[in-house]
């Protein structure tokens, strides 16, 4: 009732309580979504017109969900390995070198995909070659954060013991690493400029970051 009937009329509800909790991931136009339920439910919708472009359930767990190139091709992280599927919902080829994975990321400029899971282990794959072009190990255990500055691709990790690295595929050790909470970090986020870090940990605290002097400018308690 309070915004112009345009905004209203691209509002939408998703019930989705039967297959989660899911891990969303939206294409770089914005156009496309994409989810993965921990009961392994896939799908693909065009939310702007709310058509189910693809579903299907592969009947293990999926953790996370990305789009590729574009809406074409899309990864999911299962129980054991990577999966790549098309916008069918076909799957065309499965990573074996992925193992565990809890979270990924796809650097579009690089045409590589990131992966990081329980064995602590940061992989870039370049999905035009099939190859593994770097794999670093982080030393600081299971990791369940991951996200990536949009201005200059560098990889962001949050850790079990309170810190967040930055990794690039060229280095064998983080670029950076600061220690942002007293308990492990659950998630990060850059915002579009790539200037501000948001880090949200176990102790219960937001706190945003700002990316060029690793120094604190809010803190909340949740």
């Amino acid at each position: 009732e309070a915004v112009e009937s345009g905004a209203a009329a691209k509002r939408f509800d998703l019930n989705l309580g039967q297959f989660g909790p899911y891990a969303c991931n939206y294409s770089r136009d914005g156009r496309w979504l994409l989810l993965g339920g921990s009961k392994g439910h896939l799908a693909m919708l065009d939310w702007q017109r709310t058509k189910v472009v693809c579903e299907l359930n592969v009947k293990e767990a999926v953790k996370d969900v990305c789009f590729l190139h574009n809406n074409v091709f899309f990864a999911a992280a299962q129980r054991k390995q990577v999966y790549v599927y098309d916008k069918r919902g076909l799957e065309v080829h499965c990573m074996k070198d992925h193992q565990n994975v809890e979270r990924m990321t796809f650097l579009n400029y690089h045409f590589l995909l990131s992966t990081v899971g329980q064995q602590g282990v940061l992989r870039y794959q370049d999905t035009s070659t099939g190859e593994i072009v770097a794999m670093h190990r982080t030393k600081l255990g299971p990791c369940k954060a991951m996200t990536q500055n949009p201005q200059n691709a560098v990889i962001l990790l949050g850790h079990a013991g309170g810190t967040v690295t930055m990794w690039s595929p060229n280095m064998t050790t983080p670029l950076v690493k600061m220690l942002c909470h007293r308990g492990p970090v659950t998630d990060v986020a850059v915002d579009p400029s790539g200037r501000y870090l948001a880090t949200i940990g176990a102790d219960k605290q937001l706190k945003v970051w700002d990316v060029r002097t690793y120094r604190p400018l809010h803190a909340y308690f949740c």
